[in-house]
């Protein structure tokens, strides 16, 4: 996750570009599941594309190739992948600057490419018809990388565990308190109880790792990762790589099909296309966009996408000139989305004035472009508001290249307007104290994560959308807090659909955060990896990946 959202209070921030999440567990069979009484019934889940220059692996929601794969799987070798960033400790529910972390893991369900909910270590699911009780029927014979199995149990210590503040990432807890109690009534069922209904719970278990017991209430916490996904970590020497090997007890016997990981920890994302390019990697995992972009087209190497995060400007509306709306609409219509695109980001992306994927329940496209690049416009709303002489700064962190280009192309468009823009960058403990505390005058660069999930789950977990008042925007209202709230409670996808069309309104109206346009996640690999799969949270996946 990127600086502003990845970087919440009680997250351990990853680099200055995408954190990524990587759940890798893979499922053979996927269900589609009903909320409605009574079991799933089996289907085939669709397919899930990885987007890429040259001819991509395509995936399901759990990392599987699909039969269009061109080649049958080759067992064995060890996947080298490099990473710029470093990890404070091992944490399987914690989002962390390694995401090869989360490879030990299983989820219970995984969201398919229509972001429909798919069995893991739930094989199927009921929904009670007040949608405030969830009952998992879980899979029998999964083993921990302990050989011991996993059952209900540890459904209910894990909801229990990640709410602990010291623990996860502060969207987990949240996520986790929505259930007043989880019932184990045998150790097959585990049964989530809410007061209210919870449309966005499958949101939580994309996320939602299932960690072993004995081993984070135990000596080695902070230095081991056992769950019961596909690959078992073997060593970890902190600034240096971490090793991962095939788990054999693995509840998918087919998979994975290598025989290891080894993932080694670089200082830069400079470096990870150098060691790519002199054969010393596998995978260089999140390049730097001007890599990205060169290499992309190079039929050695296959560049993916998958979608991730959103990047935006946000203002302070605590303090001027910013705390004036006319000011920041006439902000909006200054930003020249598509030149920023293409210059900044590479051509990666999508220019965007709300922070919704077309797969969002709360997508418009009808408003897509509510604030073109207009700047008699943008005159017009700063004549209205009095508005001249007027100085303001742009708060970026220094290790994201991309947003200081952005930051520079717009400087140029606001000196057009009369506007004194000052470009001011921070590391990344210096730029957090800034937005988070709104210390900053005017407005700051950041990311929305969770692009592809639930409206409600993405405002109420972002730092910039925040409607509790806690938004490094400053702003809130009774508004916004009602629409929020209703929409996180109301089980009827329909009318959340009506209310999120009344929060477009009101972001649109209020221009705290202006999207910029989407940031996905980005992958060189070499021409002898296959069939990396993906996630619906922005993650590439290795449980089906095979070397040639």
């Amino acid at each position: 996750m990127l600086p502003g959202d990845h970087q919440h209070p009680t997250r351990l921030g990853r680099r200055a570009a995408l954190r990524l999440i990587l759940s890798t567990a893979g499922i053979s069979v996927l269900a589609a599941c009903t909320p409605a009484p009574g079991p799933s019934a089996p289907t085939p889940a669709p397919p899930t594309p990885v987007t890429g220059q040259s001819t991509p692996a395509a995936a399901t929601a759990g990392g599987q190739p699909t039969p269009a794969a061109a080649a049958k799987p080759k067992r064995g070798g060890t996947l080298r992948i490099g990473v710029a960033g470093d990890v404070a400790r091992l944490d399987g529910q914690l989002y962390s600057s390694i995401n090869t972390t989360w490879m030990s893991f299983d989820r219970l369900t995984a969201y398919d490419a229509q972001l429909k909910p798919q069995p893991m270590l739930a094989e199927s699911w009921e929904l009670s018809t007040d949608a405030k009780r969830l009952k998992l029927n879980l899979r029998k014979g999964v083993q921990f990388h302990t050989g011991r199995e996993f059952t209900s149990e540890d459904v209910k210590f894990n909801v229990l565990w990640v709410r602990d503040p010291k623990v996860a990432a502060g969207a987990l807890v949240q996520q986790s308190k929505w259930f007043t109690d989880v019932e184990t009534p045998d150790k097959y069922t585990a049964i989530l109880v809410s007061d209210q209904p919870r449309p966005a719970a499958f949101d939580f278990f994309e996320f939602f790792d299932i960690v072993d017991s004995a081993t984070v209430q135990g000596p080695e916490r902070d230095q081991k990762l056992v769950g019961t996904g596909p690959f078992v970590q073997t060593e970890w020497v902190q600034g240096d790589h971490l090793t991962f090997q095939r788990f054999a007890n693995y509840w998918q016997p087919s998979l994975p099909y290598l025989d290891g990981v080894h993932v080694n920890i670089l200082k830069n994302p400079q470096s990870l296309v150098a060691q790519l390019e002199a054969g010393a990697l596998d995978i260089a995992d999140m390049p730097s966009l001007i890599d990205f972009a060169r290499l992309r087209t190079d039929t050695n190497y296959t560049a993916l996408t998958v979608p991730s995060s959103t990047n935006v400007f946000g203002s302070n509306v605590t303090r001027p000139p910013t705390d004036n709306k006319q000011v920041r609409q006439a902000l909006n219509y200054a930003m020249d989305r598509k030149r920023m695109v293409e210059i900044a980001f590479r051509g990666q992306g999508e220019p965007l004035t709300l922070p919704w994927q077309p797969t969002s329940l709360a997508y418009d496209a009808s408003k897509q472009n509510a604030y073109p690049y207009d700047l008699d416009k943008a005159r017009s709303l700063l004549s209205q508001a009095g508005a001249s002489n007027l100085e303001l700064d742009i708060t970026l962190n220094t290790a994201t290249a991309e947003w200081n280009e952005a930051a520079q192309i717009y400087q140029s468009t606001l000196n057009t307007l009369g506007i004194k823009a000052n470009i001011k960058q921070y590391d990344t403990a210096a730029y957090l104290d800034q937005i988070n505390n709104h210390k900053y005058t005017g407005i700051y660069v950041g990311s929305i994560a969770y692009a592809s999930v639930e409206p409600v789950t993405i405002i109420g977990n972002s730092r910039h959308l925040d409607p509790t008042g806690n938004s490094n925007t400053g702003y809130t209202s009774e508004q916004y807090l009602k629409l929020w709230s209703t929409a996180s409670t109301e089980p009827d996808a329909g009318k959340r659909k009506a209310i999120y069309a009344q929060i477009n309104d009101l972001l649109i109206d209020e221009s705290c955060v202006m999207p910029i346009c989407s940031a996905p996640a980005r992958m060189l690999t070499s021409g002898g990896v296959h069939d990396i799969g993906l996630t619906q949270h922005g993650a590439f996946v290795y449980n089906s990946t095979w070397l040639a």
